[in-house]
């Protein structure tokens, strides 16, 4: 069952946060990917609330909130939610029918488990009927979970930061102050959750020694001279807010060159994911001119045939003329021996 029911959320151009709805975290184990749906009781037309999507992550106990980066995850969040719709609308009853295009899930146990600040900025919004919005959070609470699916990858939380430093206060009369000069808060934008501890840690005043009392003059007879007492000098309190500005600099650099690097690996990444795709994309083309090739050799070799046995057939013909000619001539010559004897014959009857 899950038991957080909340979700603080920062929205651009807003100081302070807000508190938004959090119906339901599941885990589909074919992208091996975590997602979470909120609201912020947004209406968009009568009847009609937003909702959004957002990809948890979790390592080693600790969750991170971002945007569903790939198109192909976020297809399949819709699609899972799309099946907690259709269940949440039948009052979470199993209807025994399981459609074959359905993706296999479970819901997330968040009990007791923490989730940095987001941003809906950065997550997909989707319109759903809005009275489906409390049947889903039913639907989730009374629905058996299961952990969440633990990232293999390193994952470096999206950093958002602000090095701009109040002054602290100075003491006008250092002698007569006997507290140490306490720095003011940083004055920073929201951070995810491990940045911010890290500052918080960072911005912690160091225990300052404490000053020894003053030594008080002893009682002395009105016979006595007077007795001058000095006042103690104060003890020099240590430079606090310089080391902490200095350490938040080099934190601020540190972090900056980690989202640096992150950025980088991304594109790398990214970069390498289009060239594989070019080449897949190649391949194909090549082993579509291939079977071309292939087929038009087929169709050569067929007529190439075809033009043989033509020629087969032209030898033939011609040989059958040549016998042909040849008995023609004979018959001729016949004939001509018969012409001659008719006119042997003919001469002597004359």
């Amino acid at each position: 069952m899950m038991l957080l029911r909340t979700l603080v959320l920062e929205r651009s151009g807003q100081d302070t946060p807000i508190n938004g709805a959090l119906l339901c975290g599941f885990a589909v184990a074919q992208t091996d990917s975590n997602f979470l749906v909120y609201s912020l009781d947004e209406e968009t037309e009568p009847g009609n609330s937003r909702v959004y999507i957002a990809a948890l992550r979790k390592k080693l106990d600790r969750y991170f909130l971002g945007g569903v980066e790939s198109k192909e995850d976020l297809q399949v969040a819709m699609q899972v939610f799309k099946q907690i719709l259709m269940a949440a609308a039948a009052s979470g009853t199993k209807n025994g029918t399981v459609s074959e295009s359905s993706i296999p899930f479970h819901f997330i146990d968040l009990k007791g488990c923490k989730l940095p600040p987001a941003r809906p900025e950065d997550h997909h919004s989707m319109i759903i009927k809005k009275g489906l919005v409390m049947k889903v959070i039913t639907l989730g609470m009374s629905a058996p979970a299961l952990p969440a699916i633990e990232s293999a990858s390193l994952i470096v939380p999206s950093i958002r930061f602000s090095s701009q430093m109040i002054a602290p206060p100075r003491p006008a009369n250092p002698a007569n102050s006997a507290e140490p000069p306490v720095s003011e808060p940083l004055k920073a934008q929201p951070l995810e959750a491990p940045v911010a501890i890290a500052q918080a840690q960072a911005l912690e005043p160091a225990p300052e020694p404490e000053s020894e009392p003053e030594p008080q003059p002893e009682p002395v007879e009105l016979s006595a001279p007077p007795v001058q007492v000095e006042p103690a000098a104060p003890a020099p309190s240590p430079p606090a807010p310089k080391m902490e500005h200095a350490s938040l600099v080099e934190m601020d650099s540190t972090l900056t060159s980690l989202a640096k690097v992150a950025q980088e690996l991304t594109q790398q990444q990214q970069a390498a994911i289009e060239r594989e795709e070019m080449l897949e994309q190649w391949q194909a083309r090549l082993e579509q001119e291939q079977s071309e090739l292939e087929e038009k050799n087929r169709a050569l070799q067929q007529h190439s045939a075809q033009l043989h046995e033509r020629d087969l057939e032209v030898g033939r013909t011609a040989e059958k003329l040549t016998q042909a000619l040849s008995q023609v001539a004979g018959i001729r010559q016949r004939l001509q021996g018969v012409l001659l004897e008719l006119d042997q014959t003919l001469d002597g009857q004359a």
